[in-house]
C-alpha cells in the first residue's frame, strides 16, 4: 500500500471558466495522455488520478498522500461551489469503477474516506443550492418566473430548488422527461417565449453556446454549463460558476470552515490508510478480511434475488453498512493482546 501510494498522482484542470473550444482541447488532452488513469469530470474540474511519471500539461499536479488527500475532498464535495454537494460523489465512483485493481483500491479508500467524513458532518447540500449562490451574488430576492435550460441531472435539481424557493419554473429540452412535474416546452420554442426574471442554463457540454439575443428577456442569466451554455461575458445580469468560486474564495470565514472540514477528513483519510495497511497476518487485517468475505457471499446473493437494483448501490449500502457496524470493534481489538485478538478474528471463520 505504501509503495503504491507513493507512486499515485493528480493531473488537474480547472475548467470552470472554459469556453467550447478550449474544452473540447483539454478533454482531448486528458483522455489522449491519460489512458489507463480514472479520469474525474465535472462542472469545476477535469482531472486524472493514475500511478507515475506523467508529461501532460496540466497546470496543477500533486502526487502521494496529497493526491489522495484531493481526490477524497473531491468526493466529498469540499471542492465543490456548493460545500458537500453530494452529486460528485457519484462521478467520483464512476471514474474509478472500470480502473485497474491498484488503481480503484485506492479510489475507494478515498471514497470510503470521503463517504464517513460526510455522515460524521451532516453535509446534505446538492447541486441545486448553486441558484441560491447565484442569486445571492446577484443581490437578486427569488420569485417570479424561472426558466432551466435542460433536464439533466444538474437541471432537474436546479428547477427542484426553484420551486422551493417561490419561483413559477418552466423547463427546456428537446424532449420531455418522463416525469413532467414542471412546466415544459420544447427547446426550440424557447427565442418566442415571454420574458422571465431568470433564466439558467444547465445544458450538455454537447449543447454550444447561445447567444442572448436568442433567448426570452430575462434580469438575470445564470450559466452553469461547462463549457459555457452563455455567449455573455459575466458582468450584471451574467453569473457563473467561476463567479460563484471566486466570490467564495473571498470569504475568510467559508474559506476558514471548508479547512477545518479538510483537516477533518484528512484525519478520518489517515485511518482508512492505516486499516488498509492491515493485512491478513495481523488481528485486525484477519477480522476484517473475514467480514469481507461474508460480505462478499451476501452481496452476491442479494444481486441475484434484486437484479432491479443496481450492482455499486447495493456494494455501496453493504459496504457503508460494514463499517459503521465493525468501525468500533476494530478500533479496540488494536488495543488487545495478539492472542485474544486473534481468537476474536476467529469466530468469523467457518
Amino acid at each position: 500500500m505504501q509503495e503504491t501510494l507513493a507512486d499515485f498522482r493528480c493531473c488537474a484542470w480547472r475548467t470552470v471558466s472554459y469556453r467550447a473550444t478550449e474544452m473540447a482541447a483539454a478533454r482531448a488532452e486528458v483522455q489522449g495522455a491519460h489512458h489507463q488513469d480514472a479520469i474525474v469530470m465535472s462542472c469545476q474540474r477535469l482531472e486524472a488520478y493514475g500511478f507515475g511519471h506523467c508529461n501532460c500539461d496540466a497546470p496543477d499536479r500533486l502526487t502521494g498522500n496529497v493526491a489522495l488527500e484531493r481526490l477524497a475532498a473531491v468526493a466529498a464535495g469540499l471542492d465543490s461551489v456548493v460545500l458537500g454537494e453530494d452529486q460528485v460523489m457519484g462521478q467520483v465512483r464512476s471514474a474509478f469503477a472500470a480502473a485497474p485493481p491498484g488503481l480503484r483500491q485506492l479510489g475507494d479508500t478515498a471514497i470510503a474516506a470521503a463517504r464517513a467524513f460526510r455522515q460524521e458532518s451532516a453535509l446534505e447540500s446538492h447541486a441545486g443550492h448553486l441558484l441560491d449562490k447565484a442569486l445571492r451574488l446577484s443581490t437578486m430576492q427569488a420569485g417570479g418566473r424561472l426558466l432551466v435550460l435542460g433536464v439533466g441531472a444538474m437541471g432537474n435539481l436546479i428547477a427542484i430548488r426553484a420551486a422551493e424557493l417561490g419561483f413559477d419554473v418552466t423547463i427546456a429540452a428537446r424532449r420531455a422527461p418522463p416525469d413532467q412535474t414542471f412546466k415544459f416546452v420544447e427547446l426550440g420554442r424557447v427565442p418566442g417565449l415571454p420574458a422571465f426574471e431568470v433564466i439558467v442554463g444547465c445544458l450538455g457540454s454537447g449543447a454550444g453556446e447561445i447567444a442572448p439575443r436568442f433567448l426570452p428577456t430575462a434580469r438575470l442569466l445564470i450559466d452553469l454549463g461547462t463549457p459555457r451554455n452563455f455567449n455573455a461575458p459575466s458582468g450584471p445580469g451574467v453569473v457563473t460558476i467561476a463567479d460563484m468560486l471566486a466570490d467564495e474564495e473571498q470569504r475568510p470565514h467559508a474559506m476558514a470552515r471548508r479547512a477545518r472540514l479538510r483537516k477533518r477528513l484528512n484525519e478520518v483519510l489517515a485511518q482508512r490508510i492505516t486499516s488498509r495497511r492491515e493485512d491478513r497476518r495481523s488481528p485486525v487485517g484477519a477480522l476484517r478480511a473475514e467480514i469481507e468475505a461474508i460480505r462478499q457471499q451476501e452481496l452476491s446473493r442479494a444481486q441475484r434475488l434484486h437484479p432491479e437494483v443496481p450492482p455499486e448501490v447495493l456494494d455501496a449500502v453493504t459496504r457503508s453498512l460494514i463499517d459503521k457496524v465493525f468501525h468500533r470493534p476494530t478500533s479496540r481489538i488494536r488495543d488487545l493482546d495478539d492472542e485474544i485478538a486473534r481468537e476474536f478474528a476467529a469466530l468469523f471463520r467457518d
